[in-house]
Formats: C-alpha cells, sequence, structure tokens
C-alpha cells in the first residue's frame, strides 16, 4: 500500500472539492425490493477535458435511462489527481471511469476498493452482455475480473458471423468544395507529390473571408503507417517503431511540408479541441486522424451545407506498399469500476447489464443515438426528421439525442447494425490496406505500470517527442535526416 500512502499525503488537500455528500446511501433494507423513487448513483470519470450534465428532462437518452432502470447520476469529473484525493480518504462514489492504462486502475483493483464483477453479475443480473474476452484481458492477478473497457473488440464479435470489423482513425480528410476548387480528383491525394501540389493551390483559397489553412493534424506515426510500417518481422519478432525506414520517411515528409509552410508551428502546442474549432469554423483543408474530424465536420456541414469535409483514404510512401494501420486501441478507451464500498450493487449491475444490451448501446453510440431510428432490415435506419434536425442545427440536435456517456459502447455491437454505406474500414480499397489489432503491439510498447522499466520509457519517449519537434522544422533534408539518426543514438 505504499502508492496509497504516497497519494495520501500528496493529494488529500484536494478532498475538499470532491466529497461526493448526495446520493451515496440507500437503506440496505431496501435493496431487494422495487424502487419507488429513482436511486442516485455517483459516478466519478477522470477525464479532464469530459462533460456530461445530467438532464433527463431535456435529453432523451438520459429520461430512456431513468425510465429503464430508475436511476439518477450525480456525475463528477476531474483530473488522476483529484481521484486520487477520493480514494486516499476512503471517499470513492459508487462508480469511477479511468483511462484503460492507469496507476490508478491496479490500484483499486488490488487494494480491494474495486467490486469484483462476475460474482456481482451473476446474483443481481445474468443476462449482462459483455464477451468473455473481456474479462480474461483485464483479468487480475488475484483471479477476479473487476474492469469494464469501453470500445473493447473481441474476437468472438470480430467476424463476419457477428459482424464486427477492426477499425483505424488513421484515415485522412478533405474539404471536397476546397479540393473542387485546386481542379485536383480525390484519387490523387493518394501519393505525396499529390497531397503536396494540393496543399500549394488550397494555400492560396479563402473561405467566409477567412485565409485557409492547408494541413492540420500531424501524426509521425499515422503516417508511417500509411507508407507501410511494420510492427512485426516474419517471425513475429517486435519491431521498434522508431527504427523503421517508413518512420523516417514519415519525418522527412513532414520537413518538407514544414519547410513549405503546411506544417505551422501551432500544430505542436494545440488541442484537440482547437483543432475540431478551426475544422467547424470552414478554416482547414486537408486533415489526418477521425480525432480530428469527429463532429466538427458534421457541425461544419449543418452551418454550410457546401461545406464538406469528407475521407480522402491513405497515402502511398516511396516503397509503394500497402498501408499498415494499427487499429483503435482495441483493448478499450476507458475501464469503469463499481466501488466495492457502494450500498447500490443491485441497481448498478441491472444499470450495466441494461447498457451493454444491443438496443442500449445503439441508443448510447456518438453516431447515432436515442430515438433516432428505426431497424429495417436488420439495419439501423436514422429517421428523416432526425436528419432535418441534425441539418438545422447539430449541436443543438447532439444535446437532444446524444447522451454522451460511451462507456459501456461495444462498438462491434453497432457495427452488426450499420448500413452497408457506412461500413467504411470493411469495404474500403478492396484489400489494398491492412488493419491489424492493436493489442498485442500495445501490450509489447506498454511496460509494466509503476515498474522502473516504465519510467525509463517514458523517459525516453519525453526526450524523443522533444527531439521530434526539432527533426521536423530542421532547415533541411539533410539536417532533419542527421538528426533524425543522432536522436536513435541518443534513444539507445
Amino acid at each position: 500500500m505504499d502508492l496509497k500512502k504516497m497519494i495520501e499525503a500528496g493529494f488529500v488537500v484536494l478532498l475538499g472539492a470532491f466529497l461526493f455528500l448526495s446520493g451515496s446511501s440507500t437503506n440496505p433494507a431496501m435493496m431487494e425490493a422495487e424502487q419507488v423513487n429513482p436511486v442516485t448513483i455517483t459516478w466519478f470519470i477522470a477525464l479532464e477535458n469530459y462533460s456530461k450534465v445530467w438532464n433527463p428532462q431535456s435529453n432523451a437518452a438520459d429520461a430512456k435511462i431513468l425510465e429503464e432502470t430508475g436511476i439518477n447520476f450525480d456525475i463528477r469529473t476531474g483530473s488522476l489527481r483529484d481521484l486520487d484525493a477520493l480514494i486516499a480518504t476512503d471517499s470513492l462514489p459508487d462508480l469511477i471511469t479511468v483511462e484503460t492504462r492507469t496507476v490508478e486502475r491496479l490500484l483499486l483493483e488490488n487494494s480491494g476498493m474495486a467490486e469484483p464483477l462476475e460474482p456481482l453479475f451473476e446474483a443481481y443480473a445474468p443476462e449482462v452482455n459483455i464477451p468473455d474476452s473481456m474479462k480474461e484481458w483485464y483479468r487480475n492477478e488475484d483471479g477476479n475480473w473487476y474492469s469494464i473497457a469501453s470500445y473493447f473488440y473481441g474476437p468472438e464479435r470480430v467476424n463476419p458471423e457477428f459482424g464486427g470489423y477492426q477499425v483505424t482513425h488513421n484515415n485522412n480528410y478533405v474539404r471536397k468544395d476546397l479540393l473542387k476548387q485546386t481542379g485536383m480528383l480525390l484519387e490523387q491525394l493518394n501519393t505525396k507529390e499529390g497531397v503536396l501540389t494540393a496543399l500549394r493551390a488550397a494555400k492560396k483559397l479563402t473561405y467566409k473571408d477567412q485565409q485557409i489553412i492547408p494541413f492540420s493534424g500531424w501524426w509521425t506515426q499515422n503516417f508511417a503507417e500509411q507508407f507501410g510500417m511494420q510492427t512485426e518481422d516474419e517471425n513475429g519478432n517486435y519491431l521498434s517503431k522508431y527504427r523503421q525506414p517508413e518512420w523516417l520517411e514519415a519525418l522527412q515528409f513532414g520537413n518538407q511540408m514544414y519547410r513549405e509552410g503546411f506544417l505551422v508551428p501551432e500544430e505542436f502546442t494545440e488541442s484537440l479541441g482547437q483543432r475540431r474549432k478551426k475544422i467547424q469554423s470552414g478554416r482547414i483543408f486537408f486533415c489526418n486522424s477521425y480525432a480530428s474530424v469527429q463532429d466538427a465536420k458534421d457541425i461544419l456541414h449543418s452551418k454550410d451545407r457546401s461545406a464538406s469535409m469528407i475521407y480522402a483514404g491513405h497515402i502511398r510512401g516511396d516503397r509503394e506498399n500497402r498501408p499498415n494501420l494499427k487499429s483503435v486501441p482495441s483493448e478499450g478507451w476507458t475501464a469503469t469500476l463499481v466501488s466495492a464500498g457502494t450500498p447500490h450493487k443491485r441497481e448498478i449491475a441491472k444499470f450495466i447489464s441494461y447498457m451493454t444490451q444491443e438496443e442500449a448501446t445503439l441508443d448510447a453510440a456518438p453516431t447515432i443515438g436515442t430515438d433516432t431510428y428505426d431497424i429495417v432490415d436488420g439495419r439501423y435506419v436514422i429517421k428523416d426528421s432526425v436528419k432535418k434536425e441534425f441539418r438545422e442545427n447539430y449541436e443543438e440536435a447532439a444535446g437532444k439525442y446524444y447522451l454522451n456517456l460511451e462507456f459501456f459502447v461495444d462498438w462491434t455491437i453497432v457495427q452488426k447494425y450499420q448500413p452497408l454505406s457506412e461500413r467504411t474500414e470493411a469495404k474500403e480499397e478492396n484489400g489494398k490496406l491492412v488493419i491489424y489489432d492493436s493489442k498485442t503491439v500495445d501490450a509489447a510498447e506498454d511496460a509494466a505500470i509503476g515498474s522502473s522499466m516504465q519510467e525509463i520509457k517514458e523517459q525516453i519517449e519525453h526526450y524523443y517527442h522533444n527531439a521530434e519537434i526539432e527533426i521536423l522544422t530542421s532547415a533541411s533534408l539533410e539536417s532533419c535526416t542527421q538528426k533524425y539518426y543522432e536522436t536513435i543514438a541518443e534513444m539507445e
């Protein structure tokens, strides 16, 4: 428990702002009886940029959960430091959500603060719909399973029979209307020279009296993957990404973009939220990663029906290899745990069971929403009236229909019901790219949490992050290449 003592010493001062003083106790005698009044469940979500206001009065998804489960939520968000204060003072809420790769998740599991889930569901909600592969992936060394991951991709569901498939966020996007102004075709954006030619033309464009920003969203790994970077050799041995020729090629490509004024200094400092706001305003011509465009492209399109940011495929590298793209983190994004001290175990088990069913999963999916669709021939079809609302005011419609509570979503269920027109990655480029399951590579790259190896890894990655900016902003291609090799030597 040394880590807990450290937390107690360092973070207890943060307690006052994060005590859960309401809705965390119920007469135990009522546990087995049907609840006449809604039960309030406290929930701490350790994601600083996450925002969710529970409002069944105006949000259709919240209202449906309240009606179906009899539960209201007192949702608080904050940092891991805030969670540390709650842990240190035994002031945990009923539910806790953290990113999967955190010390706090293991601390909760290993210290007896988290409830083992298999006995909980067996007692109160045996119909819970969670794949066994998730339970095994997150099974603790003590033999128990404590963590429910969001967006987990298990082999039971990633197959043609069920309907799930691996997806990647490593895609490129371009403004269709602005591309037309450049006189270029979409397929020309699949080569480095084609992209550079398009960026040069876009630099001269304006949109609503705003100067267009040709490019946004630089991730070296994404472009190295598009160029075909491998993660293992022919014998299955792990390959360090930093040492692969495609990694250097990606850095050299980024350096050329920098020298031509397309990779601007703000690219290294701005947040994802700031980037999305630029996309919403219509200023971005070409960008990488679904994380960049996400809702932003829809908000832009709802404000201007002629402004459309569309999928632009992938860029081939010098070797003309197929893109070899890492899937979204298939072990999941967040982990949600049940506090061992909650008096609401029955209600929570039934709530989680409800949220893992297929209908509730569709309701919670961020691109679908509650009361927005009909099921036709086994596929969801968004209602015309709902489409109209989103066209007229995307943000208002999203506030009405979207749950914004994705912590039990299994995206393979969404894929099962997707219209074929939306199954982009499944049919995309007809086998001209590879999307591989990220689990084993992530496991190979993740040193044991809290270990000396993790400290070394963090030092190396901190050093590389700072060095990469110098590499990308080199004055010449020769200098860029030389700095890369110097960096690799120093990392060694």
